[in-house]
Formats: C-alpha cells, structure tokens, sequence
C-alpha cells in the first residue's frame, strides 16, 4: 500500500477549501446535452460517477456563453448557458454532483475559432483560414463589450443554479487565447499590439465577471502555457508576465494547458504515449514563481504516484488527471487508500476520447466501455450469482480478458483458456514496438482483476471440440483473435523470390526474427506502420507500401502524428495508393502507382503486416453444439472502421461478459 501524502493534503483556493489536490478538468464529452444545450442523465451519470471518488475539483464541460461562441454544432453540443431554459437542468447535474464531497466549477467560454465552419470570431481575421474557405473575421469593439456582459451573465447563472467556482478559459485557441496570441492578434486599435492591449480583452472579462458575482465565489483562468505555433505564439514568459498580473485582479487560481486544436496543436492538448508523464510541469513550477495563488498543471498525468511527486518537488499545487478518471472512475479512491494497483490504467493512446469526439461526435474509452453509458449500465457485483453459469473464454487478448472480467464480476464461474503461455495477445506485441511499451499496462490490472474474482486461468491450452465436451460451457466467449494473411491480389510473384526472406508482423515480433538491412513493409495502417518504427529503429532501411490513400487510418490522429513523425526523422520511405507490388526476375521488388513503376533497391525481408482474416473455427464448432456463443474482439472482425483496434476488443468482450 503506497500513501500519497501530498496529493491528498487539502489546499485553500480563494475562500473555497479544497480537499485534495486531484482536479478532473473540463471536457466536452459531446453527450449527454439535447440539441436545445439543456444536459441530460447521461451527461449527470457520466460526472456523478467520477464524483463518487472525491477529487478535489472537477470542472463542467466549457460553457459557451454566447450563441457565436460555440464549438461546430455538427460534431459537438454544448450547454447553451446564454438561454434561461438550460438552467433547470444544470441545477440537477449540480446537486446530482454536490451529493459528494466534491468542488465542481463551471468553466465559461466562447470559442472563438472552433466555430468553424460557420463562421467564427477571433481577435483578428485569419487569412490562412480564409483562403481554405473558412470563414473568420474581427471582433468589433461593440461585440467584445457584449461578450463581456456574456461572460458575466453566464458567471451569474453559473452560481445561481450552484455552481461552487468558475473558471474563465483562456487557452486552447477559443476567442480570449486568439487576443492574447500575436500571431492571431493582429489588431491594431486598443485590444491589438503590445502585451498590455492584448490582455485587455481577458482582464476585461474578469473584471466584470468579479463584479457580478462578488469575493465569496473563487474564480480561476484557464491559460495555455505555450501554443506551440512556433513565431509569434503566446508561450511561458508572457504566462509569467500576465500570472501576477491576474493576481492582483482578484483571480484566484490559474490553470495552465497548451496547444490549441484550430491552432493545428491539438496533440499537445490531449497527449498520446509518445510524452512523458507531467511533461508541462515546468510550465506551473515557473509561473508558480510569480504568484501566491494556486497553479494547477495539466499534461498527461495518468498516475497518481506521479501526480504526487509534482506536488512534493513543488512543480504545481493541484495536478489535473482527467484521462485517468475516464479510465477508472474510481481511480480517486483507489489512489486515496494506496492501491495504485487496483486503478485501470489510461493507455494514452487517445482513440476513444479525444478521436471519438473528433470522428463521431461522442468521447469513449479504450479500456473503459461504460463511458457514456453510466446512466444506463449500473455496476452491480454478484447480480447473478443465485444462478451462476459456467463460461468458458477462448483467448486472453483484452477482449476475453475484459469478457472473462465482467462475467466474473457478475457472479458467473469463468475459466480462460490461452494457446500461448502468456496473456495479452496482439497488446502485448504492441507494446514491444518503440515507445509504446507502455499500451500493456493494463495487462497486470486484468491479471489481478481476474485472480480477485476467481477466474481460473489455464495457460498452452488450446480450446477445441474435444475440450469443450470435456468442460461443457454453458456459454462460450471467442476471443480467439486474427491471423496474418499474405495479401496475394496485392503481391504478385512470389515464386520469383530466391533469396528475399518472408515473415508477417506476429512472426516478426513474437519470435524476434532477424531480418535483412533493407526492409518491405506491406501495410501502411496502425500495424505496418509501428513494425516500420520497430525495424528503423534498429537502424535498417524501411519501405512502407499501402494500398489506400491513408496511413494508420485506426490509430487516433494524435497517436498517429507522433509515430508520423518518428518515421519521417529516421528516413522511412512511405508510399501510399500502391497498386500492388511486383516481384520479378531475382529478387527485384517493383511497386506500382498509376502509370508509375519503381523499383525498391535491394529487398532483403518482406515483412506482411496488411490483410487479416477472423480466427472464428471455433465458433461454428459450439454452435453446431448448441452452446450458446458469443464472439468478440478481432475474432468478429477486424478491417472495417471500428474493428482491430483495443478499444473495438475491450468494448466487445465487456457486453459480452454483461449479457451472460
């Protein structure tokens, strides 16, 4: 049991006590609001089960507090706090959320930019947007003057319905960041220009925000601690000037973040594996230097003992851990009594939060499947335990782990048979690839999970029919994963080779195959592209051909942008819109694009890391048996959008274990 003395000591924030130092931040989950702005049940369920564990804070989702300041109504809603017919029901979050000791803060903005595509407001026009045909033009001075008394009639709404603090946003590129950033502030009247006009707009607002609400309610500034945007972004030195500045101003609190999504930075906001943990604490431990109040630091901080250790060394006084808290609800709690182990890990590889916002409208999890559905599923240890059935799981990939997990967890006996003499499957060949060991966290999480719950785990047991009459299973789980296909309508003459060695990705990484100097990857998703990374890193040339016009389409575009990245600065040579490959006379390897035939020098080893076929014999076996069967993870598929992915299995192998 590990105690975590400095993350649970409490703090004072304005006149507001605060009970720990654990903040979940604003997110925009993009559920739960009705098309009029007004929140439903599952916007309540979703933050009332992460209140149950008592973080110290938690903040709403940002708040637009006019009808110009929020995000594109097409991908994402938001609470409508311009309007009075929200409030009923805000009032209802709030006292769903005060039924814990919990201070939770409504957060104010407009969003400026993130009104594209319709057209949207900054400090300036932006002539780089415009011409892509995204409309963007000036505050006037009339309307920043309205979008103050906004700020402000928001701010008294928000303490009406019972809000305990409000936090004012500044970052992430919504409209106050674009004044405070010269690039995106190129005005030339009183709101333009020096330092000191461009924090106008901001202290303009929480001036009138103080105003209206008095000194009993706290009130924090979100600001971002650099944009990232290279020549003339708003960074450290200029937080560190405006920081006392905001004290004086009866601020009591600043939060600093970074990146922008309409700034093209997104991928500092929400951070995949590629960052360290904590790695913008030097952000609040410098601005901390300049004021007395409270600085909280956000910057992928999954762990608590990490969290802790910010708080010791001084680096910040509250630490945000908002992913985490998607990922294990409980996570607060857990850390409070000193089980770290006991927390599910957040993998950081951002498919299910910030992706599934940006591809579908709607936040989820890799590893938690009840987000967004907390409302609906209600957890209930041993509810079918007065009439438990046997349920056996074939394959100890996450997706039979997490079914074997939560059909345990209902009472059911389970047993989990695995081929192989270790659980994990294709996670735990990820995480052999460069960076990202860290994606097999969890792995350790379902192991004791599983062991607390009683689930037998038998290791090199293949499950076939002779097994399943020995054991007969009242219900059986597939999750007996994919198998490598050679992608034959896409290489052509394999009988050419000589002396060009073969493997698919599984061999490659399961069996640590040696391979030649000079590498063809066939395959340019999620899967082609990390062995690219894996074999470059060992400093062999790498070829990459893909069919389509996309590369690692199932990887978020964060996760994606960084092993981009890694593979551009270490030469890898991608080719996208392959025809197919050719291989002739000895050895010689030709790609085909369109009319264009060129030869990939010197191929030693292909590597196939493309097609996949579904490992369902199993399947038909016990269903001609009449045992009830369900199959999940890459066993019911794995090429089309949504399939092949963690958090595809996860999700599968969790309703399944629910359903028995």
């Amino acid at each position: 049991m590990q105690k975590l003395k400095h993350l649970f000591q409490p703090i004072r924030v304005g006149p507001m006590e605060v009970k720990n130092r654990i903040v979940m931040s604003a997110m925009d989950p993009g559920f739960g609001i009705e098309e009029d702005g007004s929140v439903t049940p599952q916007l309540t369920g979703f933050l009332v089960e992460r209140a149950r564990s008592r973080p110290g804070m938690i903040v709403s989702g940002a708040m637009p507090v006019h009808p110009t300041g929020t995000a594109d109504p097409a991908t994402v809603r938001m609470v409508h706090l311009w309007e009075d017919h929200v409030l009923p029901s805000l009032e209802q979050m709030v006292k769903a959320v005060h039924q814990y000791d919990v201070k939770f803060g409504a957060q104010l903005n407009h969003g400026g930019l993130a009104h594209i595509p319709e057209e949207a407001i900054a400090a300036s026009d932006v002539p780089e947007m415009n011409a892509v045909g995204l409309k963007t033009r000036a505050a006037t001075k009339e309307e920043l003057k309205e979008f103050v008394a906004a700020f402000a009639d928001g701010a008294e709404k928000s303490v009406r319905v019972g809000f305990d603090f409000l936090e004012i946003h500044g970052g992430h590129g919504y409209l106050i960041n674009t004044f405070l950033t010269p690039r995106y502030n190129r005005r030339t009247d009183e709101y333009g220009g020096s330092f000191d006009n461009r924090i106008r707009f901001l202290l303009e607002v929480v001036r009138a925000v103080r105003e209206r609400v008095g000194d009993g309610i706290p009130i924090g500034v979100r600001l971002n601690g650099d944009d990232f945007i290279g020549q003339g972004s708003w960074a450290l030195p200029e937080v560190c000037r405006l920081a006392p500045i905001l004290e004086k101003e009866s601020v009591d609190y600043l939060s600093i973040t970074a990146g922008a999504a309409s700034m093209g930075t997104l991928h500092y906001t929400i951070m995949p594996m590629y960052e360290e943990q904590g790695v913008f604490a030097r952000f609040s431990q410098e601005v901390k230097k300049h004021v007395s109040i409270p600085v909280i630091i956000v910057g992928r901080i999954k762990s608590p003992v990490v969290a802790d250790r910010i708080i010791a060394e001084g680096k910040a006084d509250l630490t945000v851990m908002s992913r985490a808290q998607i990922a294990d609800p409980e996570m607060v709690e857990k850390a409070r009594r000193g089980e770290i182990d006991e927390i599910r890990p957040c993998l950081a590889e951002c498919l299910g939060c910030i992706e599934g916002i940006l591809r579908y409208g709607e936040a989820s999890c890799a590893v938690n499947a009840r987000v967004g559905r907390e409302y609906l599923l209600p957890e209930i240890e041993g509810e079918k335990a007065a009439a438990p059935r046997k349920v056996l799981v074939a394959g100890a990939g996450v997706a039979g782990l997490e079914a074997a997990r939560r059909a345990a967890f209902a009472g059911h006996r389970v047993l989990v048979c695995e081929s192989r003499g270790w659980v994990g499957g294709q996670l735990k060949l990820a995480s052999i690839i460069p960076r990202r060991a860290e994606i097999a966290d969890i792995l350790p999480w379902y192991e004791r999970q599983l062991n607390e719950l009683g689930v037998q785990v038998r290791l090199n047991v293949t499950v076939d029919e002779s097994l399943l009459d020995e054991i007969k299973p009242d219900v059986l789980i597939v999750a007996t994963g994919s198998l490598p296909e050679v992608p034959l309508g896409f290489v052509e003459g394999l009988g050419n080779i000589k002396d060009i060695e073969l493997m698919t990705a599984d061999e490659l990484l399961e069996e640590q195959k040696l391979t030649g100097d000079s590498v063809l990857v066939v395959g340019g998703d999620q899967i082609g592209l990390q062995v690219a990374d894996y074999l470059s890193e060992q400093g062999k040339t790498v070829y990459v051909v893909e069919r389509g016009g996309h590369f690692a389409r199932k990887m978020a575009s964060a996760d994606r942008r960084y092993l981009v990245g890694r593979l551009i600065e270490k030469g890898v040579r991608r080719h996208k819109n392959v025809q197919k490959v050719e291989i002739v006379g000895t050895d010689e390897v030709w790609m085909i694009t369109g009319n264009d035939r060129d030869r990939l020098p010197d191929i030693e080893t292909i590597v196939f890391a493309s097609d996949r076929r579904p490992n369902i014999f199993l399947a038909e076996v016990a269903e001609r048996k009449g045992i009830e069967t369900h199959i999940v993870g890459d066993a019911a598929g794995v090429a089309a959008e949504g399939q092949g992915t963690i958090m595809a299995a996860i999700t599968a192998g969790y309703d399944a274990g629910r359903q028995v």
